[in-house]
């Protein structure tokens, strides 16, 4: 674990030696999006996407039908297969495959609610080529897709996770509440409390941000521990920049429904 927190942690990645000019390019890309989310003001994105009505009605959804410990307990990470035999009879169709080239891996999954004479039955797509707690996020954020379809009346078309692009999300109603799911269910509200100070609002906002110093530490022990996800693990440092993209992105979101809405 870099003990140096977030910004130590970048320059190990852009240590890590990297030969093709479009790679370079690439995590020059991915780095300057993880610059932007970063500094971007999470809690009025959310004011301005979401009320707090809603939000609790995105969370009551997912704790009723899917995660009944949700916001309480951390959701499990299980297995594409676990997960398909616990949700298969809940009216959403399930397919796999792993993708690995870099343009493949630039796709999470997908969600298509259905579309005329070509699919009568929702479907969920996950690429299986990336870490397992980032498939784990692709299948819960795919779900919460099924889930909210009716709150905000989804179109037929496909809803495509990608790993970059988070800071779209922010402006997004449907894809902000799939990912207000994944975020609880990473960061229930005891760990968010913990981890953000979040019980008195006033010494949370006077708190550095999770994302530097030994707040930064601590947020990746408990996902490392948690969810088996280390950095030093993951193959290739164009997927350790886009999965640090998501870590980015989620711990942001979930500090700012915490921080905003008390959630």
């Amino acid at each position: 674990m870099p003990s140096t927190g977030f910004d130590g942690l970048i320059r190990e990645l852009l240590g890590t030696r990297v030969t093709r000019g479009d790679e370079r390019k690439g995590i020059a890309e991915l780095e300057s999006e993880i610059s932007a989310i970063k500094a971007r003001d999470y809690g009025q994105a959310l004011r301005q996407c979401l009320s707090r009505s809603e939000v609790q009605e995105i969370a009551d959804e997912g704790k009723t039908n899917v995660w009944p410990g949700l916001n309480r307990e951390p959701v499990r990470l299980v297995s594409p297969h676990e997960f398909v035999r616990r949700w298969s009879t809940f009216g959403v169709d399930f397919k796999f495959a792993s993708l690995p080239w870099k343009e493949g891996l630039s796709l999470l999954g997908f969600y298509v609610n259905k579309i005329d004479r070509v699919r009568m039955r929702p479907l969920i797509f996950v690429n299986t080529a990336h870490h397992p707690a980032v498939v784990g996020v692709a299948l819960d954020h795919e779900m919460g897709h099924h889930l909210t379809s009716q709150i905000f009346a989804a179109k037929d078309g496909p809803h495509l996770l990608s790993q970059t692009g988070f800071e779209e999300h922010l402006a997004e109603p449907t894809e902000l509440a799939a990912d207000i799911l994944v975020s609880l269910g990473i960061f229930p509200v005891p760990i968010a409390r913990t981890l953000f100070s979040g019980a008195n609002p006033v010494a949370a906002r006077k708190r550095p941000d999770a994302l530097s110093g030994r707040g930064f530490a601590e947020l990746l022990e408990y996902i490392a521990n948690r969810y088996g996800l280390r950095f030093e693990h993951i193959g290739g440092v164009n997927r350790r920049f886009q999965t640090l993209a998501g870590l980015v992105h989620y711990t942001k979101l979930r500090r700012a429904l915490l921080d905003e809405y008390g959630i």
